[in-house]
């Protein structure tokens, strides 16, 4: 009996210590995934960074890691012309550049030009266009160096240092296109920089979307489907009144002058007509009809030219010259700016005026972007008559507001002028022959 006894307390004691280290584990389990939660909530909440509990071989890289990671493409669509821009850290580029050098934290003059030199050099046939099936003949204007971001890029003084990772590499191209295209080609081929993808924002009238490329796709292609704005029309300027244009048969009249003088001569002379007067009469008349198509001379009236007395009159008629002559730059091509630009200006004046609209035009900055004129407004302060020809002269005060989109924002420029502007009738046609600026602003 005690034998038995002793058995079962023993058995007893052996099924508590079990239970006993079996509970033992799994308090030593729950604890240890509370802490391991503790340590997560910790490490989430702490203010220290990371790289702070991590071994040296595992510390993330250098803070400029985000900002290398940053490329981004624009195309702009705009009457006659795209322009596509593209910006790429200036890191990455550097390292492409020389990848046997180290990047310098800092930029100085000497090393933006140098690089901006190097990288215009190496990048100019990175971007292609196309028009449907209509290769584009681009210009690459260059490449530059931009502080700041895609779409929050920060002006800086030419000649000032720039750190590295503040600045990036913008490169330009131009392309002449039709007046509205129905859609654009985008190829890329600037994946060289360890690129796989490039996002592109199309930016067309007000409206903008989103294109891509990538390395394994470098093409992409934009479709206007009638949103793209058409370019504004020249503005209609009144015309001079010129009278009915005559057509004189020139061969007609020396053959009926003959005719007279042949009939004077036998008279005078008192001979008689060879066979008559009627069959002289007749060839006469023969001779008239059929020399009456040869050498016409049309025979026109000077114009009608109104005095010009009034400041409405004036502004009716220089208004729409001056604002033609922003019109005129909407084109891209040298020779068709000069070709509607001779419809309001004449002479000497043509040439001088547009070297200084585009000047006025062209963007601050290294990258020569040009701002398309959307608003325009003038006014006449007074206006006298021209001592040289019927034209008049006037001292008017005009504004013009322009915008532009650059790196990914728009750009806005007002300009207002005061000058003296002499009109004259030139070819049955109101032109500005004359234009003195005696202040110009920008507001």
């Amino acid at each position: 009996m005690e034998e038995a006894l002793g058995s079962v307390i023993r058995s007893m004691n052996r099924s508590e210590t079990m239970r006993a280290l079996f509970g033992l584990v799994l308090t030593v389990c729950f604890l240890d995934s509370l802490y391991g939660q503790t340590q997560v909530l910790n490490t989430a909440k702490s203010d220290k960074p990371a790289a702070a509990t991590q071994s040296p071989a595992e510390s993330p890289a250098p803070a400029f890691t985000e900002l290398s990671q940053i490329a981004h493409g624009f195309l702009y669509v705009e009457p006659y012309q795209a322009r596509f821009e593209a910006l790429i850290d200036a890191r990455r580029v550097l390292q492409w550049l020389n990848p046997l050098n180290e990047v310098p934290a800092i930029l100085n003059p000497a090393i933006q030009k140098s690089v901006a030199a190097a990288a215009t050099k190496q990048t100019a046939d990175w971007c292609r266009l196309s028009a449907g099936t209509i290769k584009l003949e681009g210009h690459f204007i260059g490449a530059s160096i931009i502080k700041g971001k895609p779409g929050a890029t920060l002006p800086f003084e030419e000649g000032a240092e720039i750190a590295t990772s503040e600045a990036m590499i913008g490169f330009t191209w131009e392309f002449p296109t039709p007046p509205a295209p129905e859609e654009l080609t985008v190829l890329w081929q600037g994946f060289d920089i360890d690129l796989k993808k490039l996002p592109i924002r199309v930016f067309f009238g007000p409206n903008s979307e989103m294109l891509e490329v990538s390395s394994a796709l470098p093409k992409t292609t934009w479709q206007a489907q009638g949103r793209l704005p058409m370019p504004a029309p020249l503005t209609k300027v009144p015309e001079l009144t010129a009278p009915a244009t005559l057509r004189f048969p020139l061969a007609t009249g020396l053959w009926i002058a003959a005719g007279f003088c042949f009939y004077g001569f036998i008279r005078i002379r008192d001979h008689h007509l060879p066979g008559g007067s009627l069959p002289f009469i007749a060839t006469w008349i023969l001779g008239a009809v059929l020399s009456w198509p040869l050498l016409n001379v049309n025979l026109t009236g000077s114009a009608t030219i109104p005095a010009i007395k009034e400041t409405n009159e004036a502004e009716a008629i220089l208004t729409p010259l001056l604002r033609n002559v922003y019109r005129a730059f909407d084109h891209r091509a040298e020779s068709e700016i000069y070709d509607v630009l001779a419809l309001s200006v004449n002479g000497e004046l043509l040439r001088k005026l547009y070297l200084e609209t585009i000047q006025a035009l062209t963007l601050d900055g290294r990258e020569g972007t040009r701002v398309t004129i959307s608003e325009f407004s003038a006014d006449i302060l007074k206006v006298s008559p021209s001592p040289q020809d019927q034209g008049f002269i006037t001292d008017v005060q005009w504004t013009a507001l322009g915008t532009v989109g650059h790196w990914g924002h728009a750009h806005t420029r007002v300009n207002r002028y005061t000058a003296k502007v002499t009109v004259s009738p030139i070819q049955s046609a109101w032109k500005i022959t004359q234009l003195e600026v005696i202040e110009a602003r920008r507001l």
